[in-house]
């Protein structure tokens, strides 16, 4: 058997450590990556929140003027929020745009921009519209 001129004649009949402590520190990795793991697998995905987006139609009446025209469309984009955070608990916010119709033309009359938390405080259309003023021009409203 070859010696090592370093190693004393006691020392080479010991058993070598090295696998054991590899051995070890694997195990040790091992079971701390599988806690890991298990955490990992046990924690709930992360919801995702989004926007809905939504456009509503509203068609003319014969002889109705503007602003009744435009209250209907409040109305209707009051309607399509709601609709919209009830439909998906997801939602975090909602964007309607309704679409003013007359004589066949069609025209974007407003938008409601509104997140969950605001509509739960104020669900008023009016207050988070944004109105388009050239609409009853285009629309062929005099």
């Amino acid at each position: 058997m070859f010696q090592s001129p370093l190693a004393s004649p006691d020392q080479s009949r010991l058993p070598c450590r090295q696998p054991l402590i590899s051995w070890g520190l694997s195990a040790l990795l091992l079971s701390s990556g599988a806690i890991a793991t298990t955490v990992l697998l046990a924690t709930p995905p992360a919801a995702q929140a989004y926007t809905a987006r939504v456009s509503l139609f509203v068609y003319r009446d014969s002889g109705e003027p503007y602003e009744n025209f435009l209250r209907r469309a409040e109305a209707i984009s009051r309607a399509g929020v709601q609709r919209s955070l009830d439909a998906d608990l997801l939602t975090t916010e909602v964007i309607v745009t309704v679409v003013g119709e007359n004589q066949g033309i069609s025209v974007p009359i407003m938008d409601v921009q509104v997140t969950r938390n605001q509509w739960r405080d104020r669900p008023d259309p009016q207050y988070w519209a944004t109105y388009y003023e050239s609409a009853s021009l285009l629309l062929g409203f005099f």
